[in-house]
């Protein structure tokens, strides 16, 4: 029996690593244990998003999306707020604490509340974390209210699970890092549920760790796993690991969808990236397997990787048109979009992303989509060793902060489409230079190939004074009617350094009864750039008689804003007086 060519590179996949199978890093964000650095919490008002009544959520960036580079800006810290609700009760589980400010956040709150932590062994004994934990246990400070305990192996398994429960009612989970290294330079997001259903499933896993010293596979599954909530229009599921299996949670949200966000620090487990590739193959999953789209964004990758994590990834590359063997056959009948490694600009930056996210629409089989939020990297230790806390909101209300119904690079987006909060998967996705088996003109495509290799931004808003026809005098004399459209010509300095080379985007939908109110969206490089408002006739070339608008835009990677263009020119009108723009 001879196999499929997908089938063949899927196995090339195990045996490409498999010699690096267990080896596979563990799943802890960042692993830097140098000395603390200045703590930055932010000063700028906090971004919530309130998804339903007692669900919120928050992403956290203090390096991209700041407010000086997006309108949606995400320094804001919400640890210290959280840790500043609890009244009575405050339990943490949380790998390591090197941040003055956690620490004294927490001291200022055993005033009045009794607080409970769970770690990691590996760290506690760490010279370089120490400290902090002594600090915490100093009997004349923490005002007899702060208990510590960790789990009982130290590495190579980890207590890499995170989440606060508040005074027995609220739940506050997610990939933001609470520690220096991990605030300062990752991004992730904190989800916070305010149901008593929800926090004592939290304490159940909690008081199994803290009170009986069961960690990894000795922890029971003894919860209730899904909970209706916006009066039965969503859902919310919750699991821990490794007891309940999270690798086969992912693969089981890939499976009824036909199209699939992920996003992830590291990336290097055997088993998942062999059925992703048979999912884009259309060797596993339902339906047509061309229907299908896998947007992937992997931070350790490149530079950022070690050696197991670019296998994986130079292998699931491989299964773009060539399937890298050196021939031209397609491998993927589904499209498959992944982001680059960094350049050596990009990674002297040093931020990271720690999201570990997958959303699925599970299209495939008619159920709700899904955003599946965990604790836990896509490691072997992430999925079979170490403790994790795993989320899924299912329902499009639920999903809504990081997925939104429609696409950004639609032509036209009016102003019921955009906020000035675009999704958090699509600044991701913005954010990353990228690579992808489809074609250009492909509406699955992010955004325009000639910005694959950067960077990006969104900025969208209104073009006032804009009319699709227009009636002028010549020099003659004579009455000249013309159709008109836009286009925006962008330069400016990259973000990463040097300068943006000039990008023409011939993209406006003048068409009044799609576009009634002029509005416009554009993916743009990031960095601080200049746009042109060009009018030009119908087959692009500029129309003199009017003034280019310019605008100097700040904008960081995944960054959103909102700028307003108007239309004038020398002599513009739909009569022989003038109109709009006329002098």
């Amino acid at each position: 029996m001879s196999l499929s060519r997908a089938s063949r590179v899927a196995l090339a996949i195990m045996v490409l690593v498999a010699a690096l199978a267990y080896g596979c890093g563990g799943g802890g964000d960042d692993t830097s244990t140098g000395p603390a650095q200045p703590d930055t919490q932010g000063t700028n008002v906090a971004k919530i998003y309130q998804v339903l009544p007692g669900i919120t959520v928050y992403g956290v960036d203090h390096t991209y999306r700041t407010q000086d580079f997006t309108d949606d800006a995400k320094e804001w810290d919400p640890v210290f707020d959280l840790i500043s609700q609890a009244q009575t009760s405050l339990d943490i589980a949380v790998m390591r604490i090197n941040r003055q400010a956690f620490v004294d956040a927490l001291l200022d709150r055993s005033v009045t509340a009794h607080i409970r932590v769970v770690t990691e062994k590996a760290y506690y004994e760490d010279p370089l974390y120490r400290p902090f934990y002594q600090q915490l246990l100093n009997p004349l400070r923490n005002n007899g209210n702060i208990e510590i305990v960790t789990d009982n192996e130290g590495t190579p398994r980890l207590m890499h699970s995170r989440f606060m429960i508040i005074d027995h009612a609220k739940v506050a989970v997610g990939s933001y890092n609470y520690s220096v290294e991990g605030s300062e330079r990752t991004m992730g997001d904190v989800v916070v549920i305010n149901d008593v259903r929800v926090a004592g499933a939290f304490e159940d896993q909690f008081e199994q760790m803290f009170v009986e010293g069961k960690f990894g596979a000795h922890k029971r599954d003894s919860i209730q796993h899904a909970y209706s909530v916006g009066g039965g229009a969503a859902q919310i599921e919750l699991y821990f690991g490794p007891t309940d299996e999270p690798r086969d949670l992912a693969i089981a949200e890939i499976e009824a969808s036909q199209y699939v966000i992920g996003a992830v620090q590291q990336f290097s487990d055997l088993t998942l990236a062999s059925y992703i590739y048979q999912w884009l193959s259309g060797d596993a999953g339902i339906g047509a397997p061309e229907n299908r789209a896998l947007y992937l964004t992997i931070n350790d990758i490149g530079s950022y990787g070690d050696e197991y994590e670019n296998a994986v990834y130079d292998a699931l590359v491989a299964g773009i048109a060539g399937g890298g063997g050196g021939d031209d056959e397609e491998v993927y009948a589904a499209g498959f979009i992944v982001n680059q490694p960094p350049d050596s600009i990009w990674a002297s930056v040093g931020a990271h992303l720690n999201h570990k996210y997958i959303y699925a629409d599970h299209a495939a089989t008619g159920g709700l989509p899904s955003m599946m939020i965990s604790t836990g990297n896509w490691t072997t230790q992430g999925f079979d060793l170490n403790d994790e806390a795993i989320v899924i909101l299912r329902g499009t209300t639920l999903t809504s902060k990081y997925h939104y119904a429609y696409w950004f690079q639609s032509a036209h987006m009016g102003s019921d489409f955009i906020t000035r909060d675009v999704r958090e998967d699509a600044q991701i996705s913005m954010m990353y230079p990228f690579v992808t088996n489809l074609e250009a003109e492909d509406l699955r495509v992010p955004r325009d190939p000639a910005l694959a290799d950067l960077s990006c931004g969104l900025i969208h808003g209104q073009v006032t004074n804009f009319q699709r026809e227009f009636t002028y005098q010549d020099s003659d004399g004579n009455l000249q009617t013309m159709q008109i459209d836009l286009q925006w010509e962008i330069t400016g300095e990259y973000y990463f350094g040097g300068n943006i080379t000039g990008y023409v985007n011939p993209l406006f939908d003048e068409n009044e009864l799609t576009n009634p109110d002029d509005n416009y969206i554009l993916v743009v490089p990031a960095g601080r750039i200049q746009v042109l408002a060009v009018v030009t006739d119908p087959d692009g070339t500029p129309v003199d008689l009017f003034t280019p608008d310019a605008k100097i835009i700040d904008i960081g990677p995944g960054g959103v804003r909102r700028e307003n263009f108007s239309v004038s020119g020398v002599q513009i009108g739909d009569d022989t007086t003038g109109g709009p723009g006329a002098p």
